[in-house]
């Protein structure tokens, strides 16, 4: 396929109009708390509302190839190489925006005490959403969410200086995404997700300080939602994933610095930040959008943002907590209508229920369909993968010498 001209574009203020999908028939249950609706993804692009639409992948995603050229330190040359491995040929480009967007993640018991929720509020506005499960050959499978604004299409090269004045000064609306290309690109856009070990990961927002630019030989390259991609196709737990992080140069997609809330279904939870070329890892089960690393004296938290407090709070009144608890932890740590959707993975179960612009009355849930014939970590079939060594893992001497401590952070020169 060819597309003439094609420039992807990655906003924090266009509104993408999106092209019209058939609408998906959907299964609802009602409880004493709302109703909860179970949707049944395809790999079309399905609309379930206004705001909402969801889609399945099956086959190869890419990864693999991705890895093997060692990635790309922006985001131009790495859709352009995702766009090229489906088949499209095309010219690509990116539109970087510093916009702001806010964000709080958390992880919890379970109820039973066998099992962890992990509860995330995306906060920003007038965000157009798309649920993606994903069933990549040779990976584990994940469902993830997008929000599309942060993709614009225009048909016509420009210069970087029209592209400021159409799109940011002018306020341009883009054109409307064909569904095959949005499903490609939603891919690998992720905000946050949840894979069939039990990992989960959310991207937060940082304050604006010195952007992050790693350049190590022979690391991997990759910006920051791609690094969820890889993370959710590659990485088991926790441990592995600060692996993978270890061997990987980070480049910020958005031009804005973000951390990383990861977790698994063991309990185990950390922040991922990055401060003068050097990874930073702190324990922790609550993040919204200020520094947590020893050092970084909690830079960006300000006085009149309580969602921590509140999460924290009622983390502390409920120690093990059962879905509507999260989502009522999430209720009362949302932003009004700048909460464009809260979601309550269950990293035991694989499943996710979404509330949707702080309608908290009603959910939709969506599950991981595993095979569990054919599960990737005890795949035979050839591909990259990135082991770790029991004297390897980060933080490990220092977590247990640190124990009585409600933090622990460590830090990687990468």
């Amino acid at each position: 396929m060819y597309f003439k001209n094609l420039q992807i574009i990655f906003s924090f203020i266009i509104c993408v109009s999106l092209v019209l999908s058939s609408p998906i028939e959907i299964q609802e249950e009602t409880t004493e708390s709302g109703s909860i609706q179970q949707l049944e993804p395809t790999e079309e692009l399905q609309v379930v509302n206004d705001f909402l639409k969801i889609t399945e992948f099956r086959g190869d995603d890419g990864i693999d190839s991705l890895l093997k050229v060692k990635g790309f330190n922006n985001d131009i040359e790495f859709i352009n190489y995702m766009l090229k491995f489906h088949g499209y040929q095309n010219d690509t480009t990116f539109f970087i925006n510093n916009e702001n967007m806010a964000c709080s993640a958390f992880q919890t018991p379970n109820e039973s005490g066998d099992g962890f929720y992990f509860g995330k509020n995306f906060d920003f506005f007038g965000s157009n959403t798309v649920i993606l499960t994903n069933y990549p050959d040779n990976s584990y499978s994940s469902i993830s969410t997008v929000n599309t604004n942060f993709i614009g299409w225009i048909a016509d090269l420009l210069t970087y200086e029209d592209l400021i004045r159409n799109y940011i000064f002018n306020q341009t609306v883009s054109l409307s995404i064909p569904d095959d290309i949005l499903r490609i690109i939603s891919l690998y856009t992720p905000v946050d997700g949840l894979n069939e070990k039990g990992l989960s990961i959310s991207v937060n927002m940082l304050p604006d300080v010195e952007i992050v630019e790693q350049n190590v030989e022979n690391n991997y390259n990759l910006t920051t939602l791609p690094i969820v991609r890889v993370l959710l196709d590659k990485a088991a737990n926790v441990d592995e994933a600060l692996e993978i992080l270890k061997k990987t140069n980070y480049h910020p997609s958005f031009g804005i610095n973000i951390h990383y809330l990861i977790s698994d279904s063991n309990g185990k939870a950390v922040s991922v930040e990055y401060y003068e070329d050097k990874m930073m890892i702190t324990e922790t089960k609550v993040m919204t959008n200020h520094y947590l690393a020893e050092g970084m004296n909690n830079l960006g938290q300000y006085e009149e943002d309580k969602r921590l407090e509140i999460i924290e709070a009622m983390m502390s009144e409920n120690p093990n907590m059962n879905a509507e608890n999260v989502r009522d932890t999430l209720k009362a740590s949302s932003q009004g209508m700048y909460t464009q959707w809260s979601i309550v993975y269950d990293q035991k179960n694989l499943e996710a229920t979404y509330y949707l612009r702080s309608n908290f009355e009603q959910g939709y849930n969506i599950k991981l369909n595993i095979d569990k014939d054919n599960d990737y970590s005890d795949s035979d079939d050839e591909t990259i993968t990135i082991s770790v060594d029991d004297d390897e893992i980060i933080g490990e001497d220092s977590a247990d010498d640190n124990s009585d401590d409600e933090k622990t952070e460590v830090e990687y020169d990468n």
